[in-house]
């Protein structure tokens, strides 16, 4: 969405990196693709498919509703509640960069590998993990939504988050 600082875009990073292509009309969006939508009151699960494809939706995040409100195609989920790791919202409860959603959701999704080799592209990508690796362990061992909202809902009750 071109909302975001250029130096400091890790979606961008991630396609100047080839590790992510760009979206550029809402049109090119699968049918069956999972939208990662902060905004929806489904979460994802670990039994997720995601070999249509992952869509994380750039924006900022004091334009999230709005955004979101567009008619997007695919399965709108968001994910559990997690911590940020990166520079600008550290410590804030789920207010995760493009690259820490992407991560957050193919590690849940039992593709840990890759979710580490995407945060390697920055420094503080590592942090994201030990910040989260039991909560996202957790998660990717619930059998249902209701398991992963119970994860959530205790991990975060001590929080005050949005449990």
């Amino acid at each position: 969405m071109h909302q975001d600082y250029p130096k400091k875009c890790t979606s961008a990073k991630m396609c100047r990196m080839k590790l992510a292509q760009p979206i550029h009309r809402l049109s090119s969006i699968r049918q069956k693709m999972i939208i990662l939508d902060p905004t929806s009151n489904s979460t994802l699960t670990p039994k997720e498919d995601l070999t249509q494809g992952l869509l994380v939706i750039d924006c900022s995040w004091q334009n999230v509703d709005k955004v979101f409100q567009h008619r997007i195609r695919g399965r709108r989920l968001r994910l559990p509640l997690l911590l940020a790791a990166n520079p600008i919202n550290y410590g804030q409860i789920g207010k995760l960069s493009s690259l820490e959603a992407a991560a957050a959701a193919l590690y849940i999704t039992s593709n840990k590998a890759q979710a580490e080799d995407l945060l390697k592209i920055y420094k503080w990508g590592p942090t994201f993990l030990s910040l989260n690796k039991e909560l996202l362990d957790a998660y990717s061992e619930a059998a249902s939504e209701e398991d992963v909202l119970d994860v959530e809902r205790k991990a975060f009750r001590l929080f005050g988050g949005k449990s």
